[in-house]
C-alpha cells in the first residue's frame, strides 16, 4: 500500500490503540517475577544506593542545602536527578527495538508506527510517576515541601514531549540503520556524565584548555530538565523565564524533528522491516 494512500494518522485518532500497547507493556513488564511491581522501586533504589556509596562516601560529594535552609543530604539530591534521567534512559533504550519487535504485526496489519512507541513511553511514564511519588515522600520526610511543587506538571509536560519525540525519532531511524542502537547506548553513557546528576554544575570549570566547559554542559538538554526539576522540588525555587523557554524550545524542536522523521521514514515501516 503506497504511503500516500495511508489514512491520515493522528495521535488522538489512535489513542485507544496507543493505550492498548501501553497496557500490554505494563502487564508484561514484571510478569512472572516474584516482586512484581515492587521492582519499579527496587531497581532505582539500588542505583541510588550504589551512586550514593561511591560518590557520597568514597568521593565525599556534597549536596546543596535544602530549599528550607536545612543542610543538604546527598542521596536525596541525587535521587532528584536520577528519576528524570532514568525515565529518559529507559524510554529511549526500551523504545528503540519496539518497532522491530512488532515487525510481524506491522507487515500484516496497518497501524501508524508511532502507536507502539507512544504506548511504550506511556508505560514507562506510569512507572516513573511511582518514582516521582517516592521522591516527593522522601522530600516531605525531610520537611522540604513548598508551593513550587505545584509547578511540577508544567515541568513534566515539555519533558514528556521531549523524551517521547527522541524515542520516536531514534526508533524509526533504527529500522534503517541497525547500528544506531549500539551508537545510542554509547552516547547515553557519555551523556550521563555530561549531565549534572552526580555532581553540581559549579564544580565544572568555566574554561578548560580554552573550551567553555560550563557553557557546553548547559547546552545538554537533560542538564536543563534535571536542573529545573531540582530547583522546583529540592531548592523550592522557581526557574527563571529563560529556563522555561529553554525547556519548551527543546521539546518543540524534538517534536518537529520527530514529525519530519516520521513523515520521511515512518509511514511504511512494515516494508522496511
Amino acid at each position: 500500500m503506497n504511503a500516500t494512500a495511508r489514512p491520515r494518522a493522528s495521535i488522538w485518532a489512535y489513542r485507544s490503540l496507543i493505550w492498548n500497547f501501553a497496557q500490554r507493556d505494563l502487564k508484561s513488564r514484571f510478569k512472572g517475577t516474584a516482586l512484581g511491581w515492587a521492582w519499579s522501586l527496587v531497581a532505582p533504589l539500588a542505583m541510588l544506593l550504589t551512586y550514593s556509596l561511591v560518590f557520597g562516601v568514597f568521593f565525599h560529594s556534597s549536596a546543596p542545602a535544602f530549599g528550607t535552609g536545612r543542610p543538604g543530604f546527598f542521596p536525596v539530591w541525587l535521587l532528584a536527578g536520577l528519576v528524570p534521567w532514568n525515565f529518559f534512559l529507559i524510554a529511549v533504550t526500551t523504545s528503540m527495538p519496539t518497532l522491530l519487535g512488532n515487525g510481524a504485526m506491522l507487515q500484516k496489519v496497518y497501524f501508524p508506527s508511532f502507536a507502539p512507541i507512544l504506548g511504550a513511553v506511556m508505560a514507562i511514564l506510569v512507572q516513573t510517576l511511582i518514582e516521582f511519588s517516592l521522591l516527593a515522600i522522601v522530600l516531605a520526610g525531610f520537611g522540604n515541601v513548598g508551593w513550587t511543587w505545584l509547578l511540577f506538571p508544567l515541568w513534566l509536560a515539555p519533558f514528556v514531549v521531549f523524551v517521547t519525540s527522541i524515542a520516536l525519532t531514534l526508533s524509526i531511524l533504527n529500522i534503517h540503520l541497525r547500528d544506531l542502537a549500539h551508537l545510542t547506548n554509547v552516547a547515553l553513557q557519555l551523556l550521563f556524565f555530561l549531565t549534572p546528576i552526580i555532581y553540581q554544575l559549579s564544580v565544572i570549570p568555566t574554561s578548560w584548555h580554552g573550551l567553555p566547559m560550563q557553557a557546553l554542559v548547559r547546552l545538554n538538554p537533560m542538564a536543563g530538565y534535571v536542573g529545573a526539576l531540582r530547583q522546583l522540588a529540592y531548592d523550592l525555587q522557581v526557574p527563571g523565564p529563560a529556563i522555561w523557554l529553554e525547556l519548551v524550545a527543546w521539546a518543540a524542536g524534538a517534536a518537529v524533528l520527530a514529525f519530519f522523521v516520521y513523515r520521511w521514514r515512518g509511514l511504511d515501516i512494515g516494508e522496511a522491516i
